[in-house]
């Protein structure tokens, strides 16, 4: 099988090729090399990358269209419109929603964003908003959405859990041998210091050190051997006022690194849930094209 990914969210579209290559099929991603890669994962997936200028981009993606199965659209609803015009019912494509693409964020302006990056995500929103994100969706033969929280928001939509990449995180020893307590991440869109209320209000005792990425990134190869320096992940997540009940992106690294991770219910979990192996997430795509007739 021969699948395109068009564009990417926090290298999830990398880890399908790379995991969809080791099934056999031919995988790759047209990434917008224009775009700054702030943590590094481009570069570390860099094999299985169609990098090109954003000027040139519309025009690869509908080239590099022609000779593939399934074309697999990561958020990127404008170009799904130009692949219809001109592929018609010819191509199958896949539509993949995976947070903000379409949850928008209803609070900006949290303290530790910037005007830069709030005027971003809005902008996106309503530009998002007034092409037509129903039209997009009628238009793929399938839509994606990468948590649960995700699935009210679109129609028919099927839930592919986050893949993590298990090659590269795996419980290893700590080489400088003591571990400290606990972390979290501050991100773009949560609402940290709530997260760390609810614990003290609860008498979570833990010593948590707030890592806040938006100012000090840390590099995807890096990633593994930073998580194995803590033995606990705080994961609560307030995005729009509401705890997302999902594990993130990072509590599952964490767990496929040997952490235990302390998740909304303020519950201690551990081991990595098998649905989120990458090598279960590329057989259950493998499952969606199938039933779109896709050999």
């Amino acid at each position: 099988m021969r699948i395109l990914h068009i564009l990417d969210a926090a290298g999830v579209a990398c880890i399908y090729s790379k995991y969809q290559r080791m099934q056999g099929h031919e995988a790759r991603v047209i990434w917008n090399k224009d775009v700054a890669d702030k943590y590094g994962i481009y570069d570390f997936y860099k094999d299985y990358l169609i990098n090109v200028t954003y000027e040139k981009f519309a025009q690869t993606c509908l080239k590099e269209s022609e000779n593939v199965d399934v074309i697999h659209v990561h958020g990127y609803i404008d170009i799904l419109f130009e692949l219809r015009k001109k592929f018609l019912k010819q191509k199958k494509i896949i539509l993949h929603y995976h947070g903000t693409d379409i949850r928008g964020l209803k609070k900006l302006e949290l303290p530790h964003r910037s005007l830069i990056s709030d005027t971003a995500i809005k902008l996106k929103m309503l530009y998002r908003k007034k092409i037509g994100q129903a039209k997009a969706q009628k238009l793929a033969d399938a839509v994606c959405v990468s948590t649960p929280d995700l699935l009210p928001l679109v129609r028919n939509g099927i839930h592919i859990p986050i893949p993590i990449d298990t090659e590269h995180f795996s419980p290893k020893s700590n080489p400088d041998g003591e571990l400290k307590e606990a972390f979290t991440i501050n991100s773009e869109v949560t609402n940290i210091q709530r997260a760390l209320d609810l614990c003290q209000k609860n008498q979570i005792k833990l010593e948590i050190e707030v890592i806040d990425r938006t100012k000090n990134p840390i590099i995807y190869a890096k990633i593994p051997d930073f998580i194995r320096r803590y033995k606990t992940y705080v994961d609560i997540r307030y995005v729009n006022d509401i705890v997302l009940e999902n594990l993130s992106s990072t509590a599952l690294q964490s767990l496929a690194c040997g952490l235990r991770v302390l998740d909304h219910k303020l519950e201690f979990r551990r081991g990595l849930p098998k649905e989120h192996d990458a090598i279960n997430v590329a057989s259950q795509l493998s499952n969606v094209y199938s039933e779109l007739g896709i050999c």
